[in-house]
């Protein structure tokens, strides 16, 4: 519902220097008539986005706090709505007390991402932009923010308002011909609608083709380091970590759980687990571990398996690469032999170095305990996921599946719609498939779409966004 004045704290939980209390809705300016007093005029009155000082009260005259009171007048502002943002002391009682005064006065406790959502609602943002701004707020990775605010400007929306646009253009020059049954379409116009619908569908072709990429900065590739005992799974897997997370020795068999972390990897966002040497365990929570690595190797869609390069191949490590090829057969999977230990002589074989590279693939040197070959390694895993071919941040990415299953579609349905023209079919049919894909890139971008999804993609935000 938007017919309600809503509040909520827009800051972190906690103490800090300011928090910042916002308030949207119709009455906005009649709550904060009651909790603030300024130092001067009220602070609907003021100009709009004035910055006011003044004093916090609760309904009895208390005083609160002092603070500033921003007043954004309907529809410059974030929601579209009337919005007002407090800022007080960032004290956790102080803050609490202040939003207490607010629903005192009429607002409501916002829900999850409503701020946004009635942004949205109110055309302040499509719905890509809207999720972008979920995405930002999430970011840990210089990638992902890049991509999210790449999101928020509106970069992704611009470019399937342009592939919709062209197609309405067709659609429109189609109904005028229906309208107006005198006037026959010849060869020359029907193969220049034709060829317009060919182009608008290879634009969706295109952007579905960013998903790869998109997909890989936002959500992450699950991504599994294994390999024998020893070989230096945890000295690599706390080298992308940045950090000592993984205990590191000479024994065999020092790590028998599975360690989790997200570190981007050339751009590329990793979901990372550690796992125990694969190998004829000798205990029962050896062989648990070893249990545990291979149900991740089923998951995975990276693997990086780690080599102990001063050494020739051992029956383990040709007993991993059985073990890898048959948890990865039919499926989209990368693998990269790892071959650590570039530091000290390298004892593979020529036969070695011939197996891995005709089962991974792509064979990379590094030392996990220098860090030389690991910028390599991140090259490799970037052009792997398109990082190369698209520079995030700038170019229109699809990193939602939903998204790029409509572009999809709105793809198929626009070269069926050229095929039936091309072939002289009546107007009318050529339009009914061209609606269908028109009706599939604008759900892309929200409209159309039920409000199911739509609470569904904002109930993952934070309240007071």
């Amino acid at each position: 519902m938007t017919d309600h004045t809503i509040a909520a704290i827009s800051t972190p939980y906690g103490k800090g220097g300011i928090a910042v209390i916002r308030i949207s809705g119709e009455t906005t300016s009649d709550v904060i008539d009651k909790v603030f007093v300024p130092k001067g005029k009220t602070v609907p009155k003021a100009s709009p986005r004035t910055a006011v000082f003044g004093e916090i009260t609760e309904a009895d005259g208390t005083v609160v706090d002092t603070g500033v009171c921003v007043f954004y007048k309907a529809p410059a502002s974030f929601t579209g709505e009337d919005t007002a943002e407090i800022s007080c002391h960032g004290g956790v009682l102080v803050t609490r007390r202040v939003l207490e005064a607010v629903f005192s006065a009429g607002a409501r406790p916002a829900e999850p991402g409503e701020f946004t959502r009635r942004a949205f609602l109110n055309g302040k943002m499509t719905l890509t932009e809207a999720e972008a701004v979920g995405l930002l707020l999430d970011a840990d990775t210089d990638s992902r923010m890049k991509l999210a605010s790449s999101g928020t400007r509106g970069v992704l929306s611009e470019k399937l308002s342009l592939i919709g646009d062209r197609v309405s253009a067709v659609l429109s020059n189609l109904f005028a011909l229906i309208d107006y049954p005198d006037e026959d379409i010849d060869e020359v116009g029907a193969e220049r609608l034709s060829t317009e619908l060919i182009t608008a569908a290879a634009d969706a072709e295109a952007l579905s083709a960013t998903f790869r990429t998109g997909r890989a900065v936002a959500e992450g590739i699950p991504t599994l380091i294994c390999g024998r005992p020893n070989a230096g799974k945890s000295s690599l897997y706390n080298t992308l970590s940045g950090e000592d997370r993984a205990i590191v020795t000479n024994i065999p068999g020092t790590t028998r759980d599975v360690l989790e972390d997200t570190v981007d990897c050339g751009g590329v966002t990793l979901r990372l687990f550690d796992t125990a040497g694969i190998r004829e365990a000798g205990d029962e929570v050896e062989r648990i571990g070893v249990a545990r690595a291979l149900e991740k190797m089923e998951a995975a869609e990276l693997i990086l398996a780690v080599y102990d390069g001063s050494a020739a191949l051992t029956d383990d490590d040709k007993a991993l690469i059985s073990k890898i090829a048959n948890r990865t057969e039919g499926r989209d999977v990368y693998t990269i032999a790892v071959v650590n230990k570039a530091d000290m002589e390298r004892a593979l074989t020529k036969e070695d170095e011939e197996l891995l590279c005709r089962m991974h693939g792509c064979v990379i040197g590094l030392s996990a305990k220098t860090g030389d070959g690991l910028d390599i390694l991140r090259n490799k895993v970037a052009e792997l996921y398109g990082l190369g071919e698209i520079k995030i941040g700038e170019d229109a990415v699809v990193w939602d599946a939903s998204r790029k299953a409509e572009l999809d579609l709105a793809s198929a349905l626009l070269r069926e719609a050229a095929a039936l023209l091309a072939a002289g079919e009546p107007e009318d049919v050529v339009c009914s498939t061209a609606e269908l894909a028109l009706g599939a890139i604008r759900r892309t971008d929200g409209r159309g779409v039920s409000e199911e999804i739509v609470n569904g993609i904002f109930k993952r935000f934070c309240v007071g966004k």
